[in-house]
């Protein structure tokens, strides 16, 4: 299954701290693209937003795997999971 994940820096983060950890967070991310995990990532129009897209079997697992990074892990960032499915609706066009 896709998931969304939409990763930004919690609000009560200090950005000079998020900055000076960023490189760990980088490993993490970069251990779950090799992995197989993340496969796809964004940088967006918002400077502290990052947007992956995941290969799991449900919610809690992309969860699981993204609250091991270490930002996530020490509060500094903070995400939202949005399950990507199928789009089905074109098929309203072709109905009787």
């Amino acid at each position: 299954m896709k998931i969304l994940a939409i990763i930004d820096v919690a609000p009560s983060a200090p950005i000079e701290t998020v900055r000076a950890e960023l490189a760990k967070e980088l490993k993490g991310s970069w251990d779950l693209f090799a992995s197989g995990i993340l496969r796809e990532a964004y940088a967006t129009a918002t400077p502290t937003r990052v947007v992956f897209v995941l290969e799991v079997e449900d919610t809690a697992q992309a969860e699981g795997h993204l609250s091991k990074l270490p930002l996530i892990a020490g509060g500094l960032l903070r995400f939202e999971l949005v399950e990507l499915r199928p789009f089905v609706n074109w098929s309203l066009l072709f109905a009787p």
